[in-house]
């Protein structure tokens, strides 16, 4: 991932997720698939977003020094297990969004002192998308964990 991309997609997962929370949940049909709703409600515009989660994922109860690298690295959990665990951050506001500097893992810090963390590296899928799309927006923003380490970002013309 180039470090310009990086910076970038990191200024507009903070202008987007920073103080708004877990609003909602989806589950997809075979499991793979997990939508989760954001919502700002100190903003009036731009302020739901839905976060598709298409690989593995987990809550950690706190910060980590290293976040595991891969699919593979990440904890093994039920659909009850992660259920539980949005069930356990909902309504609780982000503070810090980041990427990892390898991959485009979301890392997700919320107020309570956890952390929702996405796998970002898949070499044929991408991985996570973000967008006010998916959540009946008007289609200015949308973020994607694409394949072979890289992200994408659509935003605003304003936005810079």
């Amino acid at each position: 991932m180039k470090l310009e991309d990086q910076k970038f997609a990191e200024k507009a997962l903070k202008y987007l997720l920073i103080g708004s929370q877990v609003d909602g949940i989806k589950f997809g049909l075979d499991g793979s698939t997990t939508l989760l709703y954001f919502t700002n409600y100190s903003r009036k515009e731009d302020d739901a977003f839905c976060l598709n989660i298409e690989t593995a994922w987990t809550v950690y109860p706190a910060s980590c020094d290293k976040y595991p690298s891969s699919k593979a690295q990440v904890p093994a959990n039920t659909e009850e297990q992660l259920f539980k665990y949005i069930w356990d951050i909902r309504r609780e506001k982000v503070v810090n969004v980041q990427l990892d500097i390898v991959s485009p893992h979301l890392i997700i810090s919320l107020e309570s002192g956890k952390v929702l963390f996405v796998n970002g590296h898949d070499s044929n899928y991408e991985c996570w998308q973000l967008g006010d799309h998916f959540a009946g927006g008007n289609c200015e923003w949308l973020l994607v964990a694409t394949p072979g380490d890289n992200i994408e970002v659509w935003s605003p013309e304003h936005f810079e």
